[in-house]
């Protein structure tokens, strides 16, 4: 899949380091760090989907989205990382890279993190296919936030 958007630099930046941050959370469990570094509208469409499959009541799955004291938050967080787990196998998220980001705007980015980093690697050979995690990544109260939403900016093959 290529990857859209223009790289700024030849070197990984804060943007893709906060993309690695949220998958280390999420993979360490701290999902109280991996909640917080969703944007808005992340939060918002999560919050929305686990009220939905859980009947809860909308005010009270806001409430848990936003207060770490709510009795319900912890519920919801497990049912954040268990749907993200669901589609990032949790050995997948280890030995994890920052690769150079690839922006769109001053707003929207994409950050790949490759697997089977290790040994500090520091470079791959130019032009070498990897797998790896896509993130799109969204500017918003001066911090890159995860965009889920953001996938909207990749472009899809016709099918014909």
């Amino acid at each position: 899949m290529r990857i859209p958007g223009e790289k700024r630099s030849p070197y990984p930046d804060e943007c893709g380091g906060r993309a690695g941050t949220f998958a280390e959370a999420v993979r360490d469990g701290d999902m109280d760090l991996a909640w917080s570094m969703l944007s808005k509208e992340t939060r918002g469409m999560r919050m929305g989907v686990w009220a939905t499959r859980n009947q809860i009541n909308m005010q009270d799955a806001y409430r848990a989205g936003y207060n770490c004291d709510h009795p319900m938050r912890p519920a919801m967080l497990e049912d954040f990382r268990k749907t993200v787990l669901s589609l990032w196998p949790l050995e997948d998220l280890t030995d994890l890279g920052i690769s150079p980001t690839n922006y769109l705007d001053d707003l929207h980015a994409f950050a790949f993190l490759p697997f089977g980093m290790q040994d500090d690697t520091t470079e791959v050979e130019h032009g070498q296919a990897m797998n790896g995690l896509i993130l799109p990544m969204l500017w918003e109260d001066d911090a890159w936030q995860v965009d889920l939403p953001g996938w909207r900016f990749l472009e899809v093959p016709d099918k014909a």
